[in-house]
């Protein structure tokens, strides 16, 4: 019987799927346009082509994104910390554990956590039970929990993680208060002289400048990183050892 192997779950699933059928649907339509009808239809049957053409394009490499470039991004985002091993680290918007679980093996003396409120729009068969059982697979489950809740609003005491992670959730937060509000909540449950890199598709300037004003010290955004679909730049920052 072969072994089990963990799921890190399909980024924007859905739309995925959509494209991958409607993709070679119009493309399709579109060639039987150019092959079978009158020459005044050629306008709609190459625009048919384009944009299935487009669709399979962009699924493609989403779904490269989400199954092979994610993890090579994990590993980018998690050296930025350089984790001792003692750390209580924070997963803000984990999925399905893609890092939460990767700190958990940076972790022999820590403990990962997690919180999510389990959308499966933005990623597939998302849930707390998918989470665990990700974690159970990669032999981390005893240094692993995982909580529901609003990253705007976590439900964890001031100063409780030595480090916290974010990759592509805070912009699933639909105002630019509310992602300030996310930044504000990361801030305060950090403790003193702690970690923070939030990779996101956009929005590094807004979180970089609410870090700022959160008296966060060394913020530094990256450069693009290409391995994620579309491309995401990673923001990192410390508290100050001493309260402001």
């Amino acid at each position: 019987m072969s072994r089990q192997t963990p799921d890190y779950g399909l980024d924007a699933g859905r739309a995925v799927r959509a494209m991958f059928i409607v993709g070679p649907a119009a493309a399709i339509g579109g060639l039987i346009l150019v092959r079978w009808t009158l020459s005044r239809h050629l306008g709609l049957a190459y625009a048919l082509q384009t944009f299935g053409s487009c669709c399979l394009i962009l699924a493609t490499l989403m779904f490269a994104s989400s199954r092979l470039g994610k993890l090579h991004a994990r590993d980018r985002i998690l050296a930025r910390l350089n984790l001792r091993g003692d750390e209580t680290v924070l997963d803000v918007g984990c999925g399905h554990g893609l890092l939460l679980i990767a700190a958990a093996k940076m972790l022999p003396r820590g403990h990962a956590v997690g919180i999510d409120l389990w959308s499966n729009w933005q990623q597939s068969d998302n849930s707390r039970e998918a989470t665990l059982t990700n974690a159970a697979l990669e032999g981390v489950a005893d240094r692993v929990s995982v909580h529901d809740g609003d990253i705007r609003e976590m439900p964890f005491a001031d100063r409780s993680f030595d480090a916290a992670l974010a990759h592509f959730a805070i912009h699933n937060v639909v105002s630019r208060e509310g992602r300030r509000q996310a930044i504000r909540e990361i801030v305060r449950t950090l403790k003193q002289g702690g970690q923070v890199a939030i990779s996101d598709l956009h929005g590094a300037a807004l979180y970089a400048d609410e870090l700022r004003k959160s008296h966060m010290t060394e913020v530094e955004i990256s450069s693009l990183n290409f391995w994620t679909f579309p491309p995401a730049r990673t923001v990192t920052a410390r508290k100050p050892s001493q309260p402001v």
